[in-house]
This record gives C-alpha cells, sequence and structure tokens, in this order.
C-alpha cells in the first residue's frame, strides 16, 4: 500500500491516446504512413511491457498480504525485469520515472532496502519534477531506516517533513517503529504515546494503538496493555478481529492471576469461529488450570492438538500436570508429544529439557543409583538442563547435608561456587564454597581445582 494514498499510483488499464493508437494496439491494420505505424508500434510495446511489470507488482503485493512470501518474490523480481527493459530499451520515454519508481518499490517489498534504497535516490536526482519525487523520497527514508542507517534516514525524513508538514504523522509512525523493532520498546512506546495524542486522525492512528497494546504487553505492564486493548476494540469494526482482541484480554487477566475473569471474557468467543478455536481452549486450560479446574483443565488442553506452538504448550501443560502427580511415564508421553510438535518452539525446548529431568527421576524411582548419586544428577538437571539455578542449588545443598562422607558432596559444593561465579556474578560467595571445598576435602580433584581459582 502507497504511504500517501490508498492504492499505490499504478495504471490499471491502457491510455487512450487516440481512437488510432487503440485501434492499432489491437492490431487493426490501417492505411497510414510506415513510419507512423513505427512509432504507435513503439508505444505500444514500451507501454505493454511496464503495465506487465505493474501486473507482476501487483500480484507480488497480493501474494504477500496473504503471507505467501516465497511466491511472491518471483513476481517482483519480473516487475523488476519488465521495468529495467523499458529503462533500457527506451530511455527517453514517458515511463522510465515510473519504472525507476516501480523498481524501488519492487526492491523495498522484497526486503533488499539498500537496492531499494538507491533507486528511490536516483529518481530524485534524475527526475527531480516527477510525480514520484514525494513518494520516492519518503520510500528511501523508510528503506535506510529499515536498512539500520539511523541517522541518514532521520535526516531524510526531517527534512522531508519540514517541506511537507502533512507527512508529519508519516515519519513519526515509522520512526516509532524502527525504535522498536531497533529493540528500544520503551523509547519506541514513548513515541507512539506522543503519536496517538498529536495524530488522532492519522490513517496510522489504529495501527498505532495496537502496537501500543503489544508493546505493553511485552514489557508486562498488563493494566496499560488492557486499556489499549480496549481502546483497539472500540475503534476496530471486524467481528473477528473483534474476537481476537478478546482473546488476547483474556490471556492478560490470566497471566494477572484473574483466572476466573479471563475464562469468562475467554468463554464469550466460544463457538463463533473455528479457527481460533485452539487459542481459545489454550487459553480455557490455562485459565481452569490457575482456577483448580484440573479435569477442565486437561479436558481443553487436550482440543488443541495441532502440530504448532500451540500444540506444543498444551501438551506441555499436560505433561507438567502429570509431573507435578507423579505419574512419570505419562508426563514423558506427553513432553515427548510437545517436542515432536514443534521442537523449535518455546515449549517444544522446555519439554526436552523436561524429558532429560524426566528420565533422571524415572532412573531414581527404578533404584539404579545410589541415593547421593540420584540427587546430584537430579541438581545437575536443574542446573545445565533446565537452567534453573535456584532450585539447582538447592538440591547441591541437600547432596553435601545428607551424604557429606560421599564422593558427591565435594562435586556439589564446587558446582554451587560455578553457579555463584559464573550465573549468579557473586565471587564473594564462590570463594567461600571453594575455601569449604579446600578444607573439608582436600584430597579430592576438586579441591585442587578450588585451590587454583582461589589463586
Amino acid at each position: 500500500m502507497s504511504l500517501l494514498k490508498a492504492k499505490p499510483k499504478v495504471v490499471t488499464q491502457r491510455p487512450k491516446v487516440s481512437t488510432l493508437t487503440s485501434t492499432f494496439c489491437k492490431a487493426k491494420a490501417l492505411p497510414y504512413k510506415f513510419l507512423f505505424y513505427i512509432l504507435l508500434f513503439t508505444q505500444c510495446a514500451y507501454f505493454n511491457t511496464f503495465y506487465n511489470a505493474q501486473v507482476y507488482y501487483r500480484e507480488g503485493i497480493r501474494l504477500k498480504e496473504q503471507g505467501q512470501i516465497g511466491q511472491a518474490k518471483p513476481k517482483f523480481e519480473k516487475a523488476i525485469e519488465k521495468s529495467a527493459m523499458v529503462i533500457s530499451r527506451w530511455p527517453k520515454s514517458r515511463w522510465v520515472d515510473d519504472a525507476l519508481f516501480l523498481i524501488g518499490r519492487s526492491y523495498y517489498e522484497q526486503g533488499e532496502f539498500h537496492r531499494a534504497a538507491s533507486y528511490f535516490e536516483q529518481l530524485e536526482l534524475v527526475f527531480p519534477k516527477s510525480r514520484f519525487v514525494l513518494e520516492a523520497k519518503l520510500y528511501r527514508g523508510l528503506a535506510l531506516l529499515k536498512d539500520g542507517k539511523i541517522g541518514t534516514a532521520r535526516l531524510v525524513l526531517e527534512e522531508l517533513k519540514g517541506i511537507y508538514p502533512r507527512l508529519g504523522d508519516v515519519v513519526e509512525f515509522h520512526l516509532a517503529l524502527t525504535a522498536i523493532e531497533q529493540g528500544e520498546e520503551q523509547k519506541g512506546i514513548d513515541s507512539l504515546l506522543v503519536f496517538v495524542k498529536r495524530y488522532p486522525k492519522s490513517r496510522y492512528y489504529k495501527e498505532a494503538v495496537r502496537q501500543l497494546a503489544e508493546g505493553f504487553s511485552r514489557l508486562k505492564e498488563y493494566e496499560s496493555a488492557e486499556q489499549w486493548f480496549w481502546r483497539y476494540f472500540q475503534i476496530e469494526s471486524r467481528a473477528r478481529e473483534r474476537a481476537e482482541l478478546q482473546l488476547k484480554i483474556a490471556q492478560l487477566r490470566i497471566e494477572q492471576g484473574k483466572f476466573s475473569e479471563g475464562v469468562a471474557m475467554a468463554q464469550e468467543v466460544l463457538g463463533r469461529y473455528p479457527e481460533l478455536e485452539e487459542e481459545l481452549y489454550l487459553l480455557l486450560g490455562k485459565g481452569y488450570a490457575g482456577m483448580g479446574k484440573d479435569e477442565e483443565a486437561l479436558a481443553a488442553f487436550n482440543r488443541v492438538r495441532s502440530a504448532t506452538a500451540r500444540g506444543a504448550e498444551a501438551a506441555f501443560h499436560i505433561g507438567r500436570f502429570y509431573e507435578r502427580n507423579k505419574d512419570f511415564i505419562r508426563a514423558k508421553a506427553y513432553y515427548d508429544t510437545a517436542r515432536i510438535r514443534r521442537a523449535e518452539s518455546e515449549y517444544g525446548i522446555f519439554a526436552l529439557k523436561r524429558l532429560g529431568l524426566l528420565q533422571a527421576l524415572i532412573e531414581d524411582t527404578l533404584k539404579k543409583r545410589t541415593p547421593a548419586e540420584r540427587m546430584f544428577l537430579l541438581a545437575e538437571v536443574h542446573n545445565l538442563n533446565l537452567g534453573e539455578y535456584d532450585d539447582a542449588l538447592k538440591l547441591y545443598q541437600k547432596v553435601y547435608d545428607s551424604f557429606p562422607e560421599s564422593d558427591w558432596a565435594a562435586k556439589a559444593l564446587f558446582s554451587q561456587a560455578w553457579i555463584y561465579q559464573r550465573i549468579k556474578k557473586d565471587s564473594l560467595t564462590a570463594a567461600e564454597i571453594m575455601k569449604k571445598i579446600v578444607a573439608e576435602y582436600p584430597k579430592t580433584e576438586y579441591a585442587e581445582e578450588a585451590k587454583k581459582r582461589l589463586r
């Protein structure tokens, strides 16, 4: 979509140069001089080439908006190829600046921002009176932003805002959005707060409200996030999108521990949109679990079965339920399901780590190791597999307290020292533990290593 109008400036039909030209383009022979025919043929040829470039570009935009990025790319490449042909074969035609702009837009939509910026700059320099100069300058600034050239981009966009004050909302919105994309979440949110106050009638107002809601949600500022999601709900007219917003608000309430409120809001959407059911049942499962309604929670989680991140999360929660109830075999099966459904997702990775813990617990149940070894290995799983360092410290301490004469006691103390030094950055506590190793277990390899580190 164009940033200046609702639709990009593209030719949707062949221009009526004259009845004679239109007739000739339809290949109807006319009794005129050969030279005139050549002129008309050339005009038709370069227009047809550029017309086809625009068709490819529009197809690329349509596919991209549908999320089919891979299919969109060849369309943009074809648009670039046809536009370049117009420039090289007919450099004096009336479509050259159009072709330059279309090449820049195609590179921009593909994410090749450096190349896009260079074509927009070329258009400004070569065709300073072109009708595309304003958009070219704007898109150049945006391409530079996305290419990480923040300083140069700001200069271009601020200059543009000074020349064309009516573009102030476009510039300020994209600068705020870029701050968020660059990881400066708070800075971007502050800029958007100024934006929505200054430009309440901007065409970017609605998107700014959405970005504020999502931003506060990521910062876990739940009250502010809910406030902005409600504001978005009020200005959104599409029923399905309003249902999605209800689910987002329900999720915020569940994350705040307002389980009954979250469940009530999620239930309002129940049965309305089949494509939202998995998200809905996942939320209901979390809400019921928080309310202590285990049967309802398991029933809801079991409705989420797809090989997606949501499917992996649902299986993980079921696994955790069985693990807490000491049913390790069934818990292991659900963790394995989560891993299979979407291994690279957050909960797929969590499930893989819990599988390591469960293996240790199962072996503990089967009594394959000594009590000291089982407890130490359990601490190792929390430390190395799960990254749950506080739990690991407690278990290492338990090994030392319960089995001080075993070979595992010194190793447990050394692991504690490692966590304090490397993870918690508490060198003083780490040093105290290493002194204890040297004093109490002087003939072990851990005492030798502790001496080296103390020196």
